[in-house]
């Protein structure tokens, strides 16, 4: 009986900590963010040319910072976020009803912003890593988003 308890503790402390550790890891995971190559502006300009040449729209830019700087904030960050859509993919998760709910993390985003050193960054959702908590439709769809996303930043990222 010793023995099954001290399995049953030891099972108990492995579990608690291999969960304590992805709950760590998890938020660093969702999203990626890769330094850009680039200047600000030169960057979204890039994104907008690069997912358009890959076949996706670019929906709206929301310039964060500059919202910031209306509201009375004048040291905020330079960060813009723009919203990018690709209809088929769009279609192809949307179509089934009970993949709809997905919708909540659509349009995809791409965030840019600078750093106080001047540095410049892009941060997405990791959709690669997020798909694989979706029904096999929108795995398949979003693994080919994570595809585009490579391919709309890898010349644009360091």
């Amino acid at each position: 009986m010793k023995i099954i308890i001290s399995v049953l503790a030891g099972f108990i402390a492995g579990a608690a900590s291999v969960l304590l550790v992805a709950v760590n890891m998890f938020p660093s995971m969702m999203i990626t963010t890769k330094e850009s190559r680039f200047g600000f502006e030169e960057t979204v300009n890039m994104i907008d040319e690069s997912s358009t040449d890959n076949g996706w729209a670019v929906l709206k830019e929301w310039d964060i910072g500059k919202r910031m700087i209306n509201a009375g904030y004048e040291d905020a960050p330079r960060v813009k976020v723009i919203e990018l859509c690709h209809a088929e993919n769009t279609y192809n998760v949307l179509k089934n009803e009970d993949d709809m709910f997905v919708s909540a993390i659509m349009p995809c985003r791409m965030a840019v912003y600078e750093r106080g050193d001047g540095k410049v960054f892009i941060s997405r959702m990791n959709i690669g890593l997020i798909s694989r908590l979706f029904s096999p439709n929108v795995k398949k769809v979003m693994s080919g988003v994570a595809e585009d996303d490579f391919k709309i930043t890898k010349e644009i990222v360091r």
